[in-house]
């Protein structure tokens, strides 16, 4: 059988959202631990910071585990 992928710890992100006059989605998102808002506007803007964040995230994890692991 074909093991599926190993999963990776969750993250908590916090996100607010406003529709402006206009009906645009608006707001901003950050990892919970961070001081760095990210702001968007727009759905797709939603869609790229979310992407972006969690990138972010993913890159930042392996360099912490290399920090602990090299003698």
């Amino acid at each position: 059988m074909d093991a599926g992928p190993t999963p990776r710890p969750s993250q908590r992100l916090l996100l607010e959202i406003n529709r402006a006059p206009d009906g645009r989605l608006e707001g901003q998102l950050r990892v919970h631990h961070t001081d760095r808002w990210r702001p968007f506007s727009g759905v797709l803007e939603l869609l790229k910071a979310l992407e972006e964040t969690l990138d972010g995230i993913d890159n930042a994890a392996p360099a912490q585990a290399k920090e602990g692991t090299e003698s």
